[in-house]
């Protein structure tokens, strides 16, 4: 990883698409407080939400106490933090910030995602969301898991079965598996597996 000579980094993220919501220029959606030398970039990483909707579903409707909500997108971060050399380490991970499919095993597309909130009260977190992908682009909340932490990095792929698996960093072992409950005909968090 790419070494930084200060030991808080403040990223402005630039844009190259106009009509995706941005930050303002004084404002950065990451920011850094640490040696990058010392530990990993989502480790040390602020989100700052700057949204107030979530693929049209304004943050008050996900929760009712959220004044802002931002999905996690690759754009929103730094290159310098995704990219090492030339190599993408999310892709090369098999990570993604949102990921597609029937989850609940209908013939709706679904998506789930990502991101960051922010209570009106100014607490922060980290959520996930599956929705419903219906015509027009409209989309149907189906599930909702929002935790308050100071770390709000997250990450998703596919896993097998149509479940969707959750991580709180990009190399580590701390990940939690969501599927769809046939009998209680919705999402639920699957056990953790024991050690041997």
């Amino acid at each position: 990883m790419k070494a930084f000579p200060i030991a808080t980094l403040i990223v402005t993220v630039l844009f190259a698409t106009p009509s995706l919501a941005k930050p303002s220029a004084q404002q950065s959606f990451v920011t850094i407080e640490g040696d990058l030398k010392k530990a990993a970039w989502w480790v040390l990483a602020d989100f700052h939400p700057f949204t107030t909707e979530v693929r049209g579903i304004p943050a008050n409707q996900i929760r009712q106490n959220w004044c802002k909500a931002t999905e996690f997108r690759k754009d929103l971060i730094p290159r310098e933090l995704l990219f090492e050399g030339n190599v993408d380490a999310k892709a090369v991970s098999g990570l993604s910030f949102a990921v597609e499919g029937h989850f609940d095993g209908s013939a709706t597309n679904q998506v789930a995602l990502v991101g960051v909130y922010q209570e009106c009260s100014g607490q922060k977190g980290r959520f996930i969301l599956v929705l419903d992908q219906l015509a027009g682009g409209k989309a149907k909340i189906r599930f909702v898991s929002a935790v308050q932490t100071d770390r709000q990095f997250g990450a998703l792929n596919k896993g097998e079965d149509n479940t969707i698996v959750t991580w709180s960093c990009m190399e580590c072992d701390g990940f939690s598996v969501l599927k769809w409950d046939r009998k209680k005909r919705k999402f639920d968090w699957l056990p953790e597996p024991h050690e041997p």
